[in-house]
């Protein structure tokens, strides 16, 4: 009965967001009809609703939408993620341990605290060879199915994200600094926690990474989503902080919001296989350095004895 308990609650995260993501939506259209209604000088009910679709789909408003709903759902599922994993429970031996795994607590007095500096560049080194691998990726699955580019250079277009001339600060600030932060919390931070209590790490992984990439809602980006998705589960189980996944997402989508544009895949056959190529390394160089710069694990008969 727990283990049904947990795996019908790793999909509660995902459902409250889309939840929440909707009402936002709702009550932004509620306040641009009357925003539209107050301003609105003519005497054309048609021209009244011509304007408020317009200001409906324009990207300020699906930005704002975003921000909006990225500040509700950081805020309740910080404190539901804090809630979760610092669920105390005393065993029969009497120790308080975390609901969450009982032999997987890193002693430290700060979030990084023991962990190596090599850290630093192996996220960078990740991220640029990542960025990469997931345009080879999408340029692959693309060819196969053009509808599915044209959904998502549609998608990127309705949100700004098509032209680094239409970047604005709050598309920035909700693009590598919020977004990352709710999906974070969301998948690798509840989603694989309730799901890793009654399953495989594997499979927690699994499910967290589908889901993950289901929410872009569009086939081309939730394929490459997915992928991330699995290597930053790998990250968390091996470090059991859910900042340092953050951060590492922050900096993927930092790179892809500056960096993409000036990306070569090389302009003949040689040149794009090493380049890809060299972006797997990259890739796997750069995962390599994260994972052996987290501290040693302790486990609490270690602490015990301690």
């Amino acid at each position: 009965m727990r283990k049904s308990n947990s795996l019908v609650k790793c999909f509660m995260p995902i459902i409250m967001a889309f939840i929440v993501e909707n009402v936002v939506s709702i009550m932004g259209v509620e306040f641009m009809f009357l925003a539209k209604a107050v301003s609105f000088k003519g005497t054309d009910y048609n021209q009244f609703v011509d304007q408020v679709l317009d200001g409906i789909q324009s990207t300020e408003f699906s930005v704002w939408v975003s921000i909006a709903y990225s500040l509700i759902c950081g805020v309740w599922f910080s404190v539901w993620y804090y809630q979760l994993t610092h669920n105390k429970k005393v065993r029969k031996d009497g120790i308080n341990v975390s609901d969450m795994a009982a032999d997987i607590r890193i002693e430290r007095k700060s979030v990084f605290e023991g962990y190596r500096w090599t850290i630093i560049p192996g996220m960078i080194l990740f991220a640029l060879g990542a960025q990469y691998v997931c345009s080879y990726i999408m340029n692959f699955v693309a060819s196969l199915m053009p509808q599915w580019l044209a959904e998502y250079e549609s998608l990127m277009k309705g949100m700004g994200l098509d032209s680094m001339d239409s970047y604005t600060v709050p598309l920035i600030l909700y693009t590598v600094v919020l977004g990352p932060i709710v999906e974070e919390l969301t998948f690798r931070g509840l989603t694989f926690t309730y799901a890793r209590r009654v399953t495989t790490f594997w499979v927690a992984n699994i499910i967290q990474a589908c889901l993950f990439g289901f929410m872009h809602m569009n086939p081309l980006q939730g394929i490459y989503a997915a992928a991330l998705g699995i290597i930053f589960g790998m990250v968390y189980e091996k470090s059991r902080n859910i900042l340092l996944t953050i951060v590492l997402h922050m900096l993927f989508n930092l790179t892809g919001t500056f960096v993409s544009g000036f990306m070569n895949m090389g302009d003949n056959a040689i040149s794009f296989y090493f380049i890809m190529l060299g972006s797997f390394i990259a890739t796997y160089v750069g995962y390599e350095m994260v994972i052996k710069s987290i501290p040693q694990k302790v486990t609490i008969e270690e602490k015990i004895e301690k």
